[in-house]
């Protein structure tokens, strides 16, 4: 269904045939369509990375099934190629309840990824919305109004399209997909497709964020965030990383060390992230922090930080500056990335006038 979703909606934003085509039949649809799209004009491509843009992509897909039907039925009708098969993929009852259940489950999650892909991401805090996220997973499992709300939507959308409810073909021995001993399609669809993919977003969010709860506990080790370290909370960080540091007394005792020399310090002045405390910390003099703190850094709670920087590459490096050099292409991006460094320009004309000779005197 995702694959689905994502070939059709670069195929209308990449071909103007087709996108002119999505907004005649937006432009003619009827007003709660447009009032569901909530002011978008088209349809919003699926990122395979972010989460929160899934969500978004498979909403807009959703508020826009009659009118992407339409645009395909059109285009069809004009010999386009691809949008026979399109048509042919979405127009599926079972495509219609992945759709639905999906764009339910992941819009629950949305808050949680946005805040994870944010700079100054707390990872404690990022632990408990995690918690408060599969609660509500789990509360919404053992709801049956929740299952018969999602599965009334998508029978709804399919009548619109003259579609019955129905479940895949069944087997004796079925080794390719779920072949549950389930005639009903709506316990079919909650027990092959609901129930297994809320199971499969819990474990996941309990194996990536709750299980390491502990380890992230040393984010308390940033000087700003000293009033955490409880001595409950010392004993856990110790438990989480005592493979790679010395004995719980050893860190109790560098630890009040630690807080008494960050005490002597002005608020303005003190880190408040793992990689400036990271910089600051003196391996000889604090030895076990400066190891907590470089393990937790190796094992972010998102790859947003990392993203961000490969955005900036594509941005720099497009087709048109295909021939770079590496040293060009580094100077660039370091000028892209870090703008907010307060730079001299006298020292830069300094060091280009002192790197060669000059035919024009650049120093007064």
């Amino acid at each position: 269904m995702m694959g689905i979703v994502q070939d059709i909606a670069f195929a209308f934003d990449y071909s103007a045939k087709r996108l002119n085509a999505f907004a005649t039949e937006l432009s003619n649809c009827d007003e709660n369509v447009k009032e569901a799209m909530e002011k978008r004009s088209k349809l919003t491509t699926l990122c395979e990375t972010r989460w929160s843009a899934r969500a978004d992509s498979l909403f807009t897909f959703k508020s826009a099934f009659p009118v992407v039907v339409q645009a395909l039925e059109y285009l069809r009708d004009n010999r386009d190629e691809k949008a026979g098969a399109y048509l042919a993929a979405i127009l599926k009852f079972e495509f219609l309840i992945a759709l639905v259940v999906a764009e339910h489950i992941l819009s629950v999650t949305v808050a949680l990824s946005n805040f994870l892909q944010s700079k100054s991401c707390d990872l404690i805090e990022a632990v408990g919305e995690s918690k408060v996220v599969v609660q509500s997973l789990r509360d919404e499992r053992n709801d049956p109004a929740v299952w018969d709300a999602l599965y009334g939507k998508a029978v709804e959308i399919a009548a619109d399209f003259e579609l019955n409810p129905c479940t895949p073909r069944r087997a004796g021995r079925q080794m390719q997909r779920a072949n549950h001993p389930v005639q009903d399609p709506q316990e079919y669809w909650k027990v092959s497709l609901y129930y297994i993919f809320l199971d499969h977003l819990v474990q996941e969010l309990e194996s990536r964020l709750i299980q390491s709860e502990d380890r992230f506990l040393a984010e308390y080790l940033v000087p700003v965030k000293l009033q955490g370290l409880t001595p409950d909370n010392i004993e856990k960080i110790y438990n989480a990383y005592n493979d790679d540091i010395g004995t719980l007394e050893q860190l109790q005792e560098e630890i009040s060390r630690w807080k008494t020399r960050w005490s002597m310090t002005m608020l303005d002045t003190k880190p408040k992230t793992l990689h400036e405390t990271l910089v600051t910390t003196n391996k000889n003099l604090y030895p076990n922090i400066s190891t907590i703190i470089s393990v937790l850094l190796t094992m972010p709670a998102s790859t947003a930080t990392a993203e961000r920087s490969f955005s900036a590459m594509n941005r720099i490096k497009t087709y048109l500056r295909s021939t770079m050099g590496t040293d060009r292409l580094s100077a660039l991006a370091t000028l892209h990335i870090y703008r907010d460094v307060e730079i001299d320009r006298q020292n830069v004309i300094t060091k280009f006038a002192s790197v060669k000779g000059r035919k024009l005197n650049f120093l007064l």
